[in-house]
């Protein structure tokens, strides 16, 4: 077992099977259903990566495919558990915050809605921020397989053990204070559709306040969507990615410039607060420096078991 898992591996493992146990626990207490028919084939998928990490890994042939592969189809399997324990958050009832949210940016002298149609007012601008928006993910992706491939192991583990950490105290927080943004708030108090294109549709929107005050129909992986409004997981995706690959020549800067627009997007497309966006940033600090001091035991190794395995 220890040959065949890293420090790193055992780590995310944990968490992953920490809340696969949560999961297991909670969902027979409500009465929110999963069809699991919709799930096999992507728990194929992920096996189908986390078996060919383990082939490349045992024959020895490239330490780096086989880190992203485990890395990649633990973080895959992760993401299918959190995503349904964050609907079995609905099940609390818990008052949805959003007003007191958008009392506290005005507060602040902030106006969600004018900085929206200011952002949009320019159909360029409109339609890179909304690409910008969906492609957040993806870049996230992308700096996992980058940091795997070129074999840059440690930005790797505290890349992915982070979002773990981040996703699992996001969650944990919004199941207790949830809320879905400025834009559902908005539409729910009687706010037409906007003449301008965004990411979150109205439907959507009135999609999520109906999941919150009624029942919750059986999950689907295919209709899975996401339910934060804060802390804004974009915010803490978009964080995670810049600083994983910021010591990499060239898609250090190249991931900071891209994320500009991403950040610019999050209120507008994603509809959020902009307090969401600050307790995403301090969620992001947070999960890095939780990453960085879990993952300092491996220095007590003289050699990284990585390179043993090589």
């Amino acid at each position: 077992m220890n040959r065949l898992l890293t420090s790193s591996d055992r780590w995310r493992l944990t968490l992953l099977g920490g809340c696969s146990a949560l999961l297991l626990v909670f969902q027979p207490l409500t009465s929110i259903t999963i069809a699991p028919a919709t799930f096999v084939l992507p728990i194929l998928l992920i096996a189908f990566v986390g078996a060919l990490g383990l082939i490349y890994r045992v024959l020895g042939r490239d330490e780096g495919i086989a880190a992203t592969c485990f890395a990649l189809s633990q973080l895959l399997l992760f993401s299918n558990c959190a995503a349904l324990l964050n609907y079995l958050g609905l099940a609390l009832r818990r008052p949805l915050n959003d007003t007191l949210l958008a009392q506290a940016e005005r507060a602040l002298g902030l106006d969600w809605w004018a900085y929206v149609v200011w952002l949009k007012s320019n159909p360029f601008v409109a339609q890179a921020t909304t690409v910008a928006y969906n492609s957040s993910l993806i870049q996230f992706v992308i700096a996992i397989l980058l940091l795997g491939f070129t074999r840059r192991f440690e930005r790797l583990d505290q890349l992915s053990l982070a979002f773990m950490i981040a996703a699992i105290g996001t969650i944990g927080t919004w199941c207790l204070f949830p809320s879905f943004g400025a834009l559902p708030m908005h539409y729910a108090q009687g706010m037409a559709q906007p003449p301008f294109f965004l990411a979150m549709t109205k439907q959507e929107s009135l999609g999520l306040l109906a999941l919150h005050s009624g029942a919750v129909p059986p999950l689907r992986f295919d209709e899975l969507t996401g339910l934060i409004g804060c802390p804004s997981f974009h915010t803490v995706i978009a964080i995670l990615t810049v600083h994983g690959l910021w010591r990499v020549p060239w898609a250090g800067p190249l991931a900071a410039v891209a994320s500009i627009p991403v950040f610019l997007s999050i209120p507008a497309d994603g509809g959020h607060h902009f307090i969401d966006m600050a307790a995403g940033a301090a969620v992001a600090a947070a999960s890095i420096a939780f990453a960085s001091l879990a993952l300092r035991q491996r220095m007590e190794q003289p050699v990284l078991a990585r390179e043993a395995f090589a």
